[in-house]
């Protein structure tokens, strides 16, 4: 039977050393079972971004240092592994730098435990990750290539074991989520229409899982908004004969909470979203109302239109604005073609948007997670009217606290 990194890290944590570590952090040993279904699987994929953007001989010596580790642990120093001046904490920062924080406090929210005990839990689980794998190097004795392509070989095992309710944007951030989809699938969103090989599913399938995250961090709630006005509407001129005649412009402006003004027209996202904020008597939920009415992307890419950024910098006001609001953002799409293939794409999509706010200066912790339903909201057949079908691919905003 074939080596299974995971696995193997798995067994390092099973039995009698949990109840210790429940004891020893406070935790129900439930919850943090919990937290080690989430830590196993992210500690192995930093392992396995670390190989990927570390000087190969330089990750080979980190690796066989590891090997000295012992394992399996001395449950009489447990508590040595997350001292601060201990090789514990040194592994873990070695392998996700600042991110480690935002790391323990996914787990943390995942899993019900405190942060401390997620980072205590890290403490170990990268070391311990990083023992296994070092003496495996050893016994089979690989050298830096050989344990490149061993890595590559468990990344699909790996992948596929990180629960979903852990999302690696704002640990790893969007550039390197999206990065090692690319990476380890090599896979070509655009080609929406194409039927794909089988091959091509199972990868397909394992992306959705690192990819559908329904987390993100949820932090204190900032200071309550002042209350806001609409402005009358205004008025242009458009010349479009010799003579000058005055129409109605449909837009209005609205003055936001922090003095912001922008334009928009009755019934857009921008107006539902100033509303919603502004109705004492709405009330988030799980559901899926807001469309982005005015976004566009470029054929078959997640490259937003002119237009659609202009929204995007609208709604980015609107949420630095109410600062207290927590989004989830959702992909939707059309039934027929490859259906795995358009899910992946507007999970895409729904990602790019999510980056787009961040970059407009909407606050991290705002964004509590991105997901993609596919097409099991769509309301029209695969055999509709493409301006049928065209209305059931949306990317859409779930308000979930205000």
């Amino acid at each position: 039977m074939s080596f299974s990194l995971f696995e193997s890290v798995k067994e390092v944590f099973a039995g009698e050393i949990m109840t210790k570590l429940a004891g020893l952090l406070g935790e129900s040993q439930v919850n943090l079972q919990k937290a080690l279904q989430g830590a196993i699987p992210s500690a192995l994929t930093g392992i396995i971004l670390k190989s990927e953007s570390s000087d190969v001989h330089d990750f080979f010596r980190i690796v066989n240092e590891a090997a000295k580790i012992e394992i399996p642990f001395n449950q009489n120093s447990l508590a040595w592994w997350w001292d601060k001046k201990a090789v514990g904490t040194d592994y873990k920062s070695n392998i996700f730098g600042e991110k480690s924080t935002g790391l323990s406090d996914a787990i943390a929210l995942f899993a019900g435990v405190s942060r401390h005990s997620a980072s205590a839990l890290l403490s170990i689980t990268v070391p311990g990750a990083l023992g296994v794998l070092g003496k495996y190097a050893v016994d089979a004795k690989l050298n830096a290539s050989g344990l490149k392509i061993f890595l590559n070989s468990q990344k699909r095992m790996v992948l596929n074991e990180l629960p979903a309710g852990i999302f690696l944007e704002g640990i790893l951030g969007f550039e390197n989520l999206s990065g090692i989809g690319d990476r380890i699938f090599n896979m070509d969103t655009g080609r929406v229409a194409e039927k794909s090989a089988s091959k091509w599913v199972f990868s397909a399938i394992l992306l959705l899982i690192v990819l559908a995250g329904i987390w993100y961090f949820v932090k204190k709630p900032g200071p309550a908004a002042a209350p806001a006005r609409i402005l009358a509407p205004v008025k242009a001129s458009l010349i479009d004969t010799p003579a000058k005649a005055i129409v109605s412009d449909p837009r209005y402006s609205v003055k936001l909470p922090d003095g912001t003004v922008i334009y928009t027209e009755k019934g857009s996202l921008e107006d539902q979203l100033f509303q919603f904020f502004n109705d004492p008597n709405s009330k988030p939920s799980r559901r899926y109302p807001f469309n982005f009415d005015q976004m566009d992307f470029n054929k078959g890419t997640t490259v937003i239109s002119s237009e659609g950024m202009d929204q995007v910098h609208n709604v980015a006001n609107i949420l630095k604005a109410y600062p207290n609001s927590r989004i989830i953002i959702g992909g939707f799409n059309s039934r027929g073609g490859d259906s795995i293939q358009n899910k992946i794409l507007y999970e895409n999509r729904a990602f790019a948007v999510a980056s787009a706010l961040k970059a407009s200066g909407v606050n991290s912790i705002q964004i509590a997670g991105v997901v993609s339903f596919g097409s099991d909201f769509a309301r029209f057949p695969a055999g509709a009217h493409d301006s049928l079908k065209a209305k059931d691919n949306r990317i859409a905003i779930s308000i979930r606290s205000k």
